[in-house]
């Protein structure tokens, strides 16, 4: 009695539990490659049974179970990957992998074709189970990539009926050749390897969405969708870095919705969330992508404008606020007009964000003494450490308002 089956069999009972763990993320297709991990593991021991007890009936109900497990492979790789194939084409072809991994050679294992399959199986496998993860992020769109991962499942399968067919029955005395090794290792991951690989790959790939699904999560602001504060400097901070080490300008705006606080006070927080969410919106459909876009806290905003001059986004600032005002929130019987105020800061060598931002937000205080719903450009200010340190604890200040504000308004 071989103890691969064994292995096999208990590689899918430890790896059954974490995949049944991964449905409470609502990932698709997670209930798929459950019942297909709980039905591979069934058709294992069920032809394992077979092997050692001769009994025929145990081997087509194996046979049987693995089919049906292929096809909640291809049904739970079809949902993931979001493929638009009929569950009826995924079972054709699954009973197709399982029959031609039956049918090749069937009266003598040790063929040409039989090894052949096994090889070709091996091989499909190993690329499947290291190309699933990377797939996940690069199929979306890709309809040729997601076939050609669906046809080496299929020769995979394949593979992988003809060597448990094969297992019991291949001689020992078969001549010297070199392709011998080849096949008896490729035997052995077939039978012993590749179905629980494949599952320990479909959890990586699970785990690796819900993760980045997390980080989305993270980076964006809840209440507008905007960058939050923290992805904002992040990926600001880069993008200047950038500009500055090949010599392309870049540029910083600040903005501040005007009188935000009597919008809360007079039409309510609900209404300032809605104007909050409206003029994300606005001034996000008006950048089109051109910049790095994120909410500060509160009413406070910025953009990072790679490639852009102090003139060029002094001409952007211009127009989001023409759009803004252009663009009031609210219904046709009661329309709240909106403006912004903006601080513009250009990106000096040497600068790091915090420096840019500073000297933008001095500007936008400018703005607001020059009466509001206007831009200003920074001047050309050294930026020293404790203008820094203030600088970052009135910006934790206003985020630790900000968020102390939504929590209130969401738990009212």
């Amino acid at each position: 009695m071989s103890l691969f089956p064994a292995i096999s069999i208990t590689a899918h009972l430890i790896l059954l539990p974490a995949l049944l763990r991964l449905r409470s993320s609502e990932t698709a297709g997670v209930r798929e490659f459950s019942i297909a991990c709980a039905l591979s593991a069934i058709a294992t021991a069920l032809l394992m049974a077979a092997t050692s007890f001769s009994v025929p009936l145990a081997a087509i109900a194996g046979y049987a179970a693995m089919i049906l497990a292929i096809f909640g492979i291809f049904l739970g790789f079809r949902r993931l990957v979001d493929q638009s194939v009929s569950i009826g084409f995924c079972a054709t072809l699954a009973f197709a992998a399982g029959t031609a991994g039956l049918l090749i050679d069937p009266g003598d294992q040790d063929g040409f074709g039989a090894h052949m399959i096994i090889i070709a199986g091996c091989g499909a496998a190993f690329l499947a189970v290291i190309g699933l993860p990377i797939l996940d992020g690069q199929a979306r769109g890709k309809p040729a990539l997601r076939a050609g991962a669906a046809g080496l499942l299929a020769i995979a399968f394949a593979g992988l009926v003809r060597s448990i067919g094969s297992a019991s029955e291949t001689s020992l005395d078969l001549p010297a050749s070199p392709a011998s090794p080849i096949f008896d290792y490729s035997l052995a991951f077939l039978q012993v390897f590749f179905l629980p690989a494949l599952f320990v790959a479909v959890i990586l790939t699970i785990e690796n969405r819900v993760i980045a699904g997390l980080r989305t999560m993270l980076a964006r602001d809840p209440l507008t969708g905007a960058l939050s504060r923290r992805a904002l400097i992040e990926d600001g901070e880069q993008t200047i870095a950038a500009c500055l080490t090949h010599h392309r300008p870049a540029a910083f705006l600040q903005l501040d919705l005007d009188y935000f606080k009597q919008i809360n006070d007079h039409y309510g927080h609900a209404c300032g969330d809605m104007a909050l969410a409206h003029f994300v919106e606005t001034v996000s459909a008006f950048l089109d992508g051109r910049g790095i876009f994120g909410r500060i806290g509160g009413e406070e905003f910025g953009i990072v404008l790679p490639d852009h001059t102090e003139e060029q986004a002094a001409a952007v600032a211009e127009a989001i606020c023409l759009a803004v005002r252009d663009t009031p929130v609210g219904r046709a019987h009661q329309r709240i007009r909106l403006t912004v105020s903006i601080g513009i800061a250009a990106a000096a060598p040497g600068d790091t964000i915090m420096d840019v931002m500073i000297r933008a937000d001095m500007a936008l205080y400018d703005s607001k003494a020059d009466g509001r719903d206007r831009c200003s450009i920074a001047k050309h200010r050294q930026i020293d450490a404790s203008a820094r340190v203030l600088a970052a604890a009135a910006a934790q200040l206003r985020q630790g308002d900000a968020t102390h504000r939504d929590q209130l308004r969401h738990s009212a």
